[in-house]
């Protein structure tokens, strides 16, 4: 028996019904983001639907980051005692 603890692996697929979903591999009936494109976007958007629900997905990531370092930040200047 391993002491390392196991692994979990994130991927971006696209379902029967066409919706992209971010799930755990090893959890797949209980996806973490599901994107629905609808027939009229898909439509208009020459790229294909998971380059889409990717840079989405990536947008989001970054954003989250970007709101993490702001909130860290905020606390710093309120426990430091300085006003802007």
């Amino acid at each position: 028996m391993s002491n390392t603890p196991s692994e979990s692996r994130i991927e971006l697929v696209q379902l029967a019904n066409g919706d992209i979903v971010l799930r755990n591999s090893d959890n797949p009936d209980d996806p973490l983001v599901i994107i629905t494109i609808s027939d009229q976007v898909d439509d208009l958007m020459p790229m294909d639907k998971i380059d889409i629900a990717q840079s989405m997905i990536e947008a989001g990531i970054e954003r989250y980051r970007d709101i993490q370092v702001e909130r860290v930040e905020e606390s710093q200047t309120v426990n430091s005692g300085m006003l802007h």
